[in-house]
């Protein structure tokens, strides 16, 4: 029959074991690879976005250019009988700025997706993390290893003044030190795996709060590009009025 010790000893080994795989899993989890795999996608993903800011001046240049001649010089070409000419060179700008357009907000959804992605990776780390941080509370893990410290120091000290529980722990079953020792190891390192879980979860927590933030402005760059998008098919809708007008009066003058 074993022994309360034997027991215990067995059951720190087992402890021990546990700690170990602990260990190895908490160290696959955002590692110094995974680190610069994310630093590698942000930082392709700053530069992807600095080329659409880039395209999309060039956007808002063209279209406030052809806008300011659509409305000052159209009156002036129909009363020169240059109109369809003149609507004919918007037209064609208006078609290559547009071609402009959808390719920037193609590339914007790209970098949606791409930041999605690494929010996805952020959360699939972080539910690991915290299955470590959160197993058990450190608090409890600070109260036992200090109860046992209480115990195996009054035992090895030969003091009678120790607490209930401590008397129980070392007393009562006959405290073998070097167990207690392993015991308190084990309760050290696996305090220590929850604490860097939870330092580790909060800094993927921060990462993902600037991915949240770079989603933001991929959304206030698409409203920037609808109102583009708005300007140019104003222009077109006017343009088709006036082509249609042109039409009609070549009819009735023919």
């Amino acid at each position: 029959m074993d022994t309360p010790i034997a027991e215990a000893e067995d059951s720190a080994a087992a402890g021990m074991s546990y700690v170990l795989k602990e260990e190895a899993q908490l160290a696959q989890i955002w590692n110094a690879p995974d680190q610069t795999e994310h630093e590698r996608a942000i930082q392709e993903i700053t530069d992807r976005f600095s080329g659409a800011r880039q395209r999309l001046e060039g956007i808002r240049a063209c279209t406030d250019t052809a806008w300011e001649r659509f409305i000052t010089l159209t009156l002036e070409r129909i009363l020169s009988d240059h109109l369809r000419e003149f609507l004919d060179e918007i037209g064609e700008e208006m078609q290559t700025v547009t071609q402009q357009m959808t390719e920037v907000d193609c590339e914007m959804d790209r970098i949606r997706a791409r930041l999605h992605d690494r929010r996805r990776v952020l959360a699939e780390k972080t539910a690991l993390l915290e299955q470590l941080a959160h197993r058990t509370s450190t608090q409890n893990h600070l109260g036992m290893m200090l109860a046992r410290v209480e115990g195996l120091e009054a035992y090895l000290l030969g003091r009678k003044d120790v607490p209930p529980q401590s008397y129980e722990l070392h007393y009562k079953r006959h405290t073998n030190a070097p167990g207690d020792l392993l015991y308190l190891r084990v309760r050290l390192l696996t305090t220590r795996i929850a604490i860097v879980a939870a330092n580790r979860s909060r800094y993927l927590g921060e990462l993902d709060a600037g991915l949240v933030e770079s989603l933001l402005e991929v959304e206030h760059f698409k409203i920037d590009l609808a109102t583009f998008t708005a300007r140019i098919e104003c222009m077109s809708e006017m343009t088709r009025y006036w082509l249609a007008y042109l039409d009609i009066s070549a009819e009735t003058d023919s």
